[in-house]
Parts: C-alpha cells; structure tokens; sequence
C-alpha cells in the first residue's frame, strides 16, 4: 500500500484514543506533545490517567469503546486490549469520514503512525507503510546518531533569519541565499556535529550581511 504522508497540526483539535494496550502510555504521550485535546476510552487506569485528567490535561471516560464514541473527533488513534474490535471502530470511522490510526492492526487503519525523531522543529518520520515498525525504528536510532541536538538549533536559528531573508526583492536571489547559508551549515555540521553550529551561524551572518550591503 503506498500511503500518502502528511504532518497534521493537531493543536487544540478534539482527538480520541481508545487505550488498553501496551502501547497507550507512549501514543498518549505523543498526542499531548502535539498540543491535541485528547479524550481517551479505557476501562482501568493503568497509565496515570486519573491523575491527568484531574490536572485538567486530558478527558477520561473509564470504560471501552460503543457505537456512536468517534463523533465530534478529527482522529481517532484505537489501541485496545482487544484488536477483535477494530472492524466495528473502522466501520464507524468510515462513516463518519474520520481518519483512524488503528495500532498494530494496519488492515483496519486508514492511517498509521511513523516512527518520528524529533529535534526542535526539525521532524523526521519514518515508516515501512506497516510492514515492519521494527526497522522503522531501528533507522530512527540511526538517524539520531546522524542528526544530534544541534540540528534543532540549526533549525530555529534559521526561523529568525526569514524576515532579514524576505527583504530581498528577487526570488531567484533569495533561493539562491537560502541554499548557499544551509550548505555552509551542513558542512560545518559534517565536520562536528556537536561543536560546528556557532561556526555555520557566524558564516551565515557573514553570507547575509554581504548580499545585505550589496542589495542596499
């Protein structure tokens, strides 16, 4: 199956996960993390959420899935203890034109969820379209080896430089900017992943500040 991959901006949007499974802690986690208002579906508190629905950060309705759950939600992230019943979720999602992510059952899913290294606001998601979430981690610790912190800092240092970069009437000559300044960033980071970010962003400023003057 090939899917089509896509970052949604699940902040302050109504998502529900249906919990139980082993693996309810982490998705919850990460739904917090992407700012959505999370209602979660399980019969016994086994992953705090007693304790974070009286802090206010999720909705809890201690008892499992019925027919009619997925209405008002624009994601629907299902990982009961029961896989046994994804097809009735499914049909409901179906109808209601909800995506659902249904874990570790990807026959009844119309979406799933990759294996994602996060550094800032530098996103990289990995998948194997279900076919073996195993190797689509292994590669994500692969990739954090090649990608450390500072990569995230590369990436917001360059946020700030939007506006100076915008200035500059031609779009050909600010294309041109952008691909010259992140070169020079990702060779000083190849030399030293760790150490080589204040040279790239004192070469950065150097670059800018020239075409600056001579666009002036």
């Amino acid at each position: 199956m090939t899917y089509f991959p896509l970052m949604l901006d699940l902040r302050d949007r109504p998502v529900l996960l249906i919990g139980g499974g082993p693996e309810t802690k982490a998705k919850l986690q990460a739904l917090l993390e992407a700012g959505a208002r999370v209602t979660v579906l399980a019969p016994e508190d086994r992953f705090g959420l007693k304790e974070l629905a009286a802090q206010g950060r999720i909705r809890w309705i201690p008892r499992g899935y019925r027919e009619g759950d997925l209405e008002g939600y624009v994601l629907v992230v299902s990982h009961p203890e029961d896989k046994g019943i994804h097809p009735w979720i499914r049909a409901e999602a179906e109808r209601r034109r909800i995506f659902l992510v249904a874990v570790d059952d990807p026959q009844n899913a119309s979406a799933i969820l990759p294996a994602v290294l996060r550094r800032g606001e530098l996103v990289v998601a990995l998948s194997t379209s279900g076919a073996a979430p195993a190797l689509a981690v292994r590669l994500k610790e692969r990739l954090a080896r090649l990608f450390p912190e500072s990569y995230g800092a590369l990436v917001a240092y360059l946020r700030t430089l939007r506006p100076r970069i915008a200035q500059i009437p031609s779009f050909s000559a600010r294309k041109e900017l952008w691909y010259r300044i992140v070169d020079q960033a990702l060779e000083e980071l190849d030399l030293d992943p760790k150490e080589g970010l204040p040279r790239a962003i004192q070469r950065a400023e150097e670059t800018l500040s020239e075409v600056e003057a001579w666009t002036r």
